[in-house]
């Protein structure tokens, strides 16, 4: 079968198509879920089927146009009177701080001007603290009465100065100068352990205690009808104790009056007639007054037709709040009791004293953010659906991309075994690890940068127009359909990460498939390890118990002289240190006694024994088992060579006693055939004989000489021979042989001598093996080449021919005994010939090498030069 499916191309494709799809999924997710800003299926349904001017987001932006004028009426409450601006207008601090309410009257005594606030507020807004607030600027005293009185500190210190403040302190240790010394550094917090008392200058006791009050209020101006703040604090008894409060209330009246003066500054303009689709009309009923951005509605007397008309066409959109809910109208979807009770909480007289009432022209002739809100829904609702479509496309793609490699991992065509790579081999955990390090890493560097994300930086239209109108407050958004489109450089970076996730999601999940099939998930795993070493060091308890147990020793040791830092510990802790140092250099001197003694065996010094001296425990037991190995691997090498030289004994003895019998053999069959014996079938008897008599004393000579050579019985007598004579003797020798095979052998010998220093003997029998093993198993009608070549220091022989028979074996196995490759033992070699061919060059310091390539035979003899 072929098995496409398994390819390599194959599961790139998919593992392609799974990270892109993937990353589409991821992106399209992000976008259908900000232009929806929902993950509720049902919400994401109504919003593309829903027209912008049912949406959450128009009714949003019709609450906050409705908010907006209840600011502009709380504002304008604030700032004016009789509808203009009013800069000496009186605020009460506690009750505009408690109600939010302006009475223009000084009802708890602590009151400025409007402009007052005004110029404190911004002040306040732009300073820091230290310019605000002073750290130790009001002093705090209790009166015999539990009550209490305030005073500036330069106040208070200055009385004591001039004698109208004494003090008198039970402990005599302590002093009056003292006491104002602490208060002036501000360090009395509360009596600080002084028992005093404070009196008048006519002996009248005024406080049992006086303490720093904190941080206190810079007081860029007086209260009107005041000296001071403090003055009307320690005047009044419903303010008394309470500063902290006030305060409290003074700085929320300046931040509350600053932002408002802001709003106020900044107008209304964009809910004018003419600027807006967008129409209020509020009537009171009590003052009998309409405010409304129509000049059409201004008439109180028609307010009712105004009312009818706000709510009539097909192309409206209104909201008509009464005082009674039940009289709730509108025809958008909003709740009714939420929005009466917000315009309840925003209407200037804090009661529902009229009505209230809103309409939207969705006809929108005018280009107002309504206008270009509905432009930018209409426009993101397609791409709201084409996101949708692609996260379905998406997670298909990616599932069935996920299953494909699922089934696929490991495998290749024709092949049910398991493949694994380099990282499948790592440890689970440390596996997973690096892949969740990698994202993790890759991740918070693109957070920091700001990718991926999804904003609304480019709503050039409809945001833009409410930060210019409203100052950065922007009212609720349900949806991301009320903006402009989504920037698409935010939805490449969203795109680019959801590639880089989903490469590294399949990496690991790719990776963890294949390790359950090859069921390396647990065993491959660092707590397997884990396991596995503690199982084995249980097991070899003997050898690591008092390692264990020493070590732990060790480590408390330590530990104990890092937390009882004395000196005891400190000898303590040296003593371990050097028990250690020497328990660890003796057990690495052991280990290279027994590794020298395990490379001297190895070897083939068979007689080298470790040394036992000083060795304990373990490596004592291993030496001396390593030195058993040594004595027995020598009885059993002797054992071999003395059965190797009985073989060898028997086959030289056996071929000389096969001698005897064969030479007369052969004598007689020469005598028989030198008789006149006229039957020709008796000849060609005789014949056959005598080629096997001759046979069998070539086998005969062959393995004695191989007898010999194998027990090393030769004796060598070296000289001085030139080699390329020797070759041209051979080769002159064996010329019948190579004719009779129609072999044509080529030699290629230099004029420059070529003398090397062997036995001449059996440099020649050398020579007559590799020559005869040509000439019997060369391919006939080919040509044998003899190549005698010179270097400086090297005489080297290479003779080459083509195989008549295939080499279906190695070099290495053509120089054993009685190889003769598939050659039928019907031929006349005894297969003995090139092994005793190296085992005689070797002898004589030679090389001797074989090279097949396919049926090419190569044999080369080097040799050193003699000069």
């Amino acid at each position: 079968m072929n098995q496409w499916y398994r390819k390599t191309l194959t599961k790139t494709i998919v593992l392609l198509v799974g990270i892109l799809s993937g990353a589409a999924f991821v992106t399209s997710l992000a976008t259908a879920l900000t232009f929806a800003g929902t993950v509720n299926p049902a919400e994401i349904t109504r919003v593309i089927n829903e027209p912008y001017e049912e949406s959450q987001d128009f009714n949003a932006s019709v609450e906050g146009m409705m908010w907006s004028v209840a600011q502009q009426f709380q504002t304008r409450a604030l700032f004016e009177t009789d509808g203009a601006y009013n800069p000496d207008k009186v605020i009460d601090i506690m009750e505009y701080a408690q109600t939010g309410e302006v009475s223009g009257e000084n009802i708890s005594g602590i009151a400025y001007t409007l402009s007052e606030l005004e110029a404190w507020g911004e002040d306040y807004s732009e300073a820091d603290d230290s310019s605000i607030f002073s750290d130790n600027g009001v002093v705090v005293c209790r009166r015999p009465d539990g009550s209490y009185y305030y005073y500036y500190m330069d106040d208070f210190i200055e009385r004591f100065r001039r004698g109208e403040l004494v003090m008198e302190l039970t402990d005599t240790t302590q002093s009056q100068a003292g006491f104002l010394t602490e208060l002036q550094e501000g360090t009395l917090t509360d009596s600080g352990g002084y028992d005093l008392r404070i009196y008048d200058g006519d002996g009248g006791e005024l406080y049992t205690d006086c303490w720093n009050f904190g941080q206190s209020l810079r007081e860029k101006y007086i209260p009107r009808d005041a000296n001071s703040l403090l003055d009307i604090v320690n005047s009044s008894e419903s303010l008394n104790g309470r500063l902290t409060e006030i305060y409290e209330n003074i700085l929320f009246t300046l931040t509350s009056v600053h932002e408002n003066s802001q709003n106020y500054s900044a107008g209304w303009t964009y809910l004018e007639e003419g600027n807006t689709n967008f129409t209020y009309l509020y009537i009171n009923e009590e003052t009998r007054r309409v405010y409304t951005n129509k000049a059409a509605y201004e008439d109180y007397a028609g307010a009712a037709e105004h009312l009818k008309e706000m709510k009539s066409g097909d192309s409206v959109k209104y909201i008509i709040i009464h005082p009674k809910l039940k009289d709730f109208e509108t025809n958008m979807g909003v709740n009714a009791s939420n929005e009466w009770n917000m315009m309840r909480s925003g209407e200037p007289d804090q009661e529902i004293n009229g009505v209230f009432a809103v309409s939207v022209d969705t006809s929108y002739p005018i280009q107002d953010q309504f206008y270009e809100g509905s432009t930018n829904y209409n426009a993101n609702v397609p791409l709201l659906r084409g996101s949708l479509i692609l996260l379905i496309a998406g997670i298909l793609l990616f599932l069935v991309s996920a299953v494909w490699l699922t089934v696929t991992a490991g495998k290749v065509p024709g092949d049910e075994e398991i493949r694994l790579t380099a990282f499948d081999r790592c440890k689970t955990e440390i596996a997973a690890a690096l892949v969740i390090l990698i994202w993790g890493a890759v991740s918070l560097f693109a957070l920091s940068i700001g990718v991926p994300s999804i904003s609304w930086s480019s709503a050039a239209s409809s945001t833009a127009y409410y930060i210019e109108a409203y100052g950065n407050e922007l009212p609720q958004l349900y949806t991301g359909l009320f903006t402009s489109a989504i920037n698409m450089a935010d939805m490449a970076g969203v795109f680019f990460y959801g590639v880089f996730t989903f490469l590294c999601f399949f990496a690991g999940y790719v990776s963890l498939v294949r390790r359950i099939k090859a069921k390396r998930l647990w065993k491959g795993s660092l707590l397997y390890a884990v396991l596995s070493f503690a199982k084995k060091a249980l097991n070899n308890r003997f050898d690591t118990l008092k390692i264990g147990m020493a070590t732990l020793i060790f480590v408390g040791i330590q530990l104990l002289a890092i937390l009882i830092r004395n000196v005891p510990m400190l000898l303590l802790s040296l003593v371990a240190d050097a028990a250690a140092l020497w328990f660890i250099l003796t057990i690495a001197m052991a280990k290279g006694r027994i590794r020298k003694g395990i490379e001297e065996i190895a070897s083939g010094n068979l007689e080298y024994r470790i040394d036992l001296t000083g060795l304990r425990g373990t490596e004592r037991h291993i030496a001396e088992k390593i030195n058993d190995i040594g004595g027995g691997l020598n009885r059993a090498v002797d054992e071999a060579m003395r059965n190797e030289r009985l073989k060898t004994d028997l086959i030289t003895n056996v071929s000389h006693d096969i001698k005897t019998p064969l030479t007369s053999i052969i004598n007689y069959v020469d005598i028989l055939k030198r008789s006149n014996i006229a039957d020709e079938k008796i000849q060609g008897y005789l014949d056959i004989l005598e080629a096997k008599a001759q046979r069998l004393k070539t086998l005969t000579e062959d393995v004695v000489e191989a007898s010999k050579v194998s027990s090393g019985n030769i004796t060598l007598e070296y000289m001085d021979v030139d080699l390329r004579e020797l070759v041209q003797q051979t080769e002159g020798e064996m010329a019948e042989k190579f004719t009779a095979r129609n072999l044509a052998v080529v030699l290629n010998i230099p004029e420059e001598p070529a003398v090397i220093h062997v036995d001449g003997r059996r440099m020649w029998r050398v020579l007559e093996n590799i020559f005869g093993n040509a000439a019997k198993y060369a391919m006939p009608g080919t040509r044998v080449y003899a190549d005698l070549v010179l270097t400086e220091d090297r005489v080297r022989l290479s003779l080459k021919n083509v195989s008549e028979q295939q080499l279906n074996i190695t070099a290495d196995e053509l120089t054993e005994r009685f190889i003769r490759g598939d050659i039928s033992r019907s031929t006349e070699g005894s297969g003995l010939g090139l092994s005793i061919a190296k085992s005689l060059t070797a002898m004589q310091g030679g090389e001797f090498n074989l090279y097949l390539d396919g049926d090419l035979f190569r044999v080369d003899i080097t040799f050193a030069r003699v000069r």
